[in-house]
């Protein structure tokens, strides 16, 4: 994977090369992604609007979970009630198994890193790009009638 940075790009800029937007794809309310699978890691691009989504339930999975804010905000909670608020710039570590969720205020757009894998998102994902690129030669045709 490769992701060149210039000089000056900081925040949403610096993963833009990484994460290209006609490959941000919706994934449920107020939600988008971009999947990126490696050797043993899977890198995920979330992208979350309050209110549709606001709230991310507790859930585990046996996948250890880095992940860095790259712009808003966002509390993490655990099981047992403990909660962290990330803001842009903050990094986070849940260990393999641990229950956990979220709340989004206003919005968060966040990357996270699971190890090993996750084929499971790998699969979703490429489904959602197929559909979404499926679907765009519909709505620019649409959108060319209506303009006439």
């Amino acid at each position: 994977m490769h992701c060149e940075v210039s000089q000056g790009m900081d925040g949403i800029e610096r993963y833009a090369a990484m994460f290209p937007e006609d490959r941000i794809v919706p994934c449920a309310p107020g939600a988008s992604w971009s999947v990126k699978p490696g050797d043993g890691v899977t890198l995920v691009y979330w992208s979350f609007q309050a209110p549709e989504c606001g709230e991310l339930p507790m859930h585990g999975h046996h996948q250890t979970q880095s992940g860095y804010v790259i712009d808003g905000e966002m509390i993490m909670k655990f099981e047992d009630g403990t909660q962290r608020v990330l803001k842009t710039g903050d990094f986070y570590w849940i260990p393999s198994g641990t229950k956990h969720g979220a709340e989004v205020k206003d919005r968060v757009t966040i990357i996270d890193v699971y190890t090993p894998g996750r084929p499971d998102y790998e699969e979703i994902f490429r489904f959602s790009l197929r559909a979404k690129e499926a679907a765009e030669p519909k709505a620019r045709e649409a959108r060319a009638a209506a303009a006439i």
